[in-house]
């Protein structure tokens, strides 16, 4: 049985949220973004390095970041620090993520392989791997506990120690 996890999907047509998504993916080329991802401790420089390895991880479509909105050439004093704020404050980059759908699994685990436990990610994309890595997890620790107690139930009810065992394989 196949599961939708995209959250996105289960919003009725007519809804403010739907319609603004369609209108969106209709006026513009780009995805939208599904992940925000903020590092810390980085310099300018480095931050620069992290989004090149970022759109270099499979599924990755597009990565916005501060040099896409100015020129981080230039002291980032004459620049308009709404504008810095919204990517860069206090050494922490924030980095807006597109991913493709079908490779939102692998790319969200790739990028938290890259960015490690000590820094941030959040969006959609994340939820929707979260929730499927945790479904298959689930089920798999269901389906042990469902054996064991069959198993029990089995063992405390037929005349031989034999029998369950002959049940759960046949």
């Amino acid at each position: 049985i196949s599961v939708n996890y995209d959250m996105n999907s289960y919003l009725p047509e007519d809804v403010a949220s739907s319609v603004a998504l369609d209108v969106m993916e209709k006026e513009f080329d780009g995805g939208i973004p599904n992940v925000r991802v903020m590092i810390r401790d980085v310099t300018i420089p480095q931050a620069l390095q992290y989004k090149g390895k970022l759109l270099q991880i499979n599924g990755v479509t597009e990565v916005t970041w501060l040099d896409d909105a100015v020129d981080v050439t230039v002291p980032l004093e004459t620049v308009d620090s709404d504008i810095i704020d919204t990517y860069y404050v206090d050494d922490a980059a924030l980095y807006s993520v597109t991913l493709e759908e079908e490779k939102i699994i692998s790319a969200v685990a790739d990028i938290r392989e890259l960015i490690g436990e000590d820094n941030a990610m959040t969006g959609s994309a994340v939820s929707t791997a979260v929730a499927t890595n945790s479904t298959v997890s689930e089920i798999k620790k269901i389906a042990v506990f469902a054996i064991i107690l069959l198993l029990l139930i089995l063992v405390f009810t037929m005349t031989s120690w034999l029998e369950p065992v002959v049940v759960l394989v046949g």
